[in-house]
């Protein structure tokens, strides 16, 4: 046999097996001076087990190209499941990019929601209170009354018009400084608060349906306008005169008379409280201040502080209260834009109402 036939070391691999067997490659052998004689037993044995070596060399190749291919699928499985896992990956991914953006959606939406759902409330509360009236106006006794119908009329529009009033706050006031007179108190919000707080109060308004409801739920109240409603009420008496909603239905005369008769019932100390519609939203005294038609003019809050500084009233707290929902503000479509758009919303939408509270020097 050639050198090419004999291999030095047992190869590495399957590869390397399928070779030595292929091409019949053997170990080489040892030397020994017995040569001669072992050649002329191996070409007398050769002769008996070539046919077996034959078929053993066979199946160790088809075993090796078993192994090979066995090898050559396990590659592309892994291959494939690397794949697989790849894909699975960047659809995980793709699937939390897609719910993160949802969940920040989610979260925008939800004090949204809630201010809706508090506005639902408010409005279900607002007309079980309308309900609540009609059946009074139907069981108290009849006003006698030239302006009876009108009295009516207006409860209605009130209703209708104007949502819940928040008073807490006015009430909480109120509690430091007693007692209070309610102008033009209406259906009585202010006052009824002021009675389960203990404060004592009285009220005046020119709406006899209303005063005829609130004296029946056991509220001290009397048909009277500015300035009637401060003729009976002696010099610094009053800890706290509030008026709500009042100075935009008041001519320019009752309104300056408000101040005067004000700052002559309340002691040192004492307040005057005004809600109103907020004038220097626009979107409330262009549009929303017209709905009500016994409204005269919205009150600009420097004409109402300039007439309480006159009139020897300091300012406690003024500002703008009762937002707009955010459904209805302007949305900036880009960070660049986001100043601009809020300074817009501060002045179209900026609170609905305007809380004045003014201290008697």
């Amino acid at each position: 046999m050639s050198d090419d036939r004999f291999v030095d070391a047992p190869p590495s691999g399957a590869d390397g097996w399928r070779d030595v067997w292929i091409n019949d490659r053997r170990f080489r052998p040892r030397p020994s001076r017995l040569d001669f004689l072992f050649r002329f037993f191996r070409r007398l044995v050769n002769r008996s087990v070539e046919a077996e070596e034959e078929r053993q060399r066979n199946f160790n190749v088809v075993l090796l190209d078993l192994l090979t291919g066995l090898r050559n699928d396990i590659a592309h499985g892994r291959l494939d499941l690397k794949g697989d896992i790849e894909n699975v990956q960047r659809d995980v991914r793709a699937a939390d990019e897609l719910l993160a953006a949802e969940l920040k959606t989610i979260h925008e939406l939800i004090p949204i929601a809630a201010k809706r759902n508090d506005a639902l409330i408010a409005a279900l509360d607002q007309k079980i209170e309308t309900v609540a009236v009609r059946v009074r106006d139907v069981t108290n006794p009849i006003v006698a009354s030239s302006g009876f119908t009108s009295d009516f009329l207006y409860r209605r529009l009130e209703d209708g018009l104007r949502g819940p009033v928040d008073v807490a706050d006015y009430v909480a006031l109120a509690r430091e400084q007693q007692p209070v007179i309610d102008v033009g108190c209406g259906r009585g919000e202010f006052l009824l608060a002021c009675g389960d707080a203990g404060i004592a109060g009285r009220g005046f308004d020119t709406n006899e349906r209303s005063v005829a409801d609130l004296v029946a739920r056991g509220i001290d109240a009397s048909v009277a306008g500015v300035p009637g409603c401060f003729a009976s009420i002696t010099n610094g008496s009053i800890g706290t005169v509030v008026a709500m909603h009042v100075v935009e239905h008041l001519p320019v005369e009752a309104l300056f008379a408000l101040f005067a008769e004000g700052a002559r019932v309340l002691r040192p100390g004492g307040l005057l409280i005004i809600e109103t519609p907020n004038a220097e939203s626009l979107a409330v005294s262009a549009s929303e201040f017209w709905r009500d038609p016994t409204h005269l003019a919205p009150r600009h809050p420097a004409a109402l502080v300039l007439l309480g500084r006159e009139n020897g009233f300091a300012v406690d707290d003024i500002r703008a209260i009762h937002p707009f929902p955010e459904a209805n503000r302007f949305v900036a479509a880009s960070e660049e834009m986001r100043g601009l758009v809020e300074a817009l919303n501060a002045r179209v939408f900026g609170g609905q109402d305007l809380r004045l509270v003014l201290r008697r020097n």
